[in-house]
């Protein structure tokens, strides 16, 4: 063989393993082979802001693909209090005199 076929063997098998390195990388490949489209939801889970009342009571700020929810944890369990009820800072309460559920 040459040293010109050589190294564009080396070179072919170089530029392959980058490929193969930067599929792996972007989770598409594993031990088993090639893996589809992801099957995980799009949603997207973050805690905003949590605040202890008492050792065993807590409010968490919870964004869940794009709402925002009030969770409320307590011995007997958790309340969520859903995102139409969840007024903007400043703005007045409802017309339920601003009592909650939570």
């Amino acid at each position: 063989m040459k040293p010109i076929e050589q190294l564009i063997i080396a070179l072919v098998f170089c530029g392959l393993l980058v490929v193969m390195i930067w599929i792996a990388r972007r989770g598409k490949l594993s031990a088993q082979g090639w893996i589809g489209p992801s099957k995980q939801p799009d949603f997207k889970l973050s805690v905003l802001s949590r605040q202890a009342l008492t050792p065993q009571h807590t409010l968490h700020l919870v964004s869940i693909a794009g709402q925002v929810y009030i969770v409320a944890t307590h011995p007997q369990g958790i309340q969520v209090l859903p995102p139409p009820a969840i007024a903007p800072v400043g703005e007045r309460p409802s017309e339920n005199g601003g009592k909650g559920t939570i």
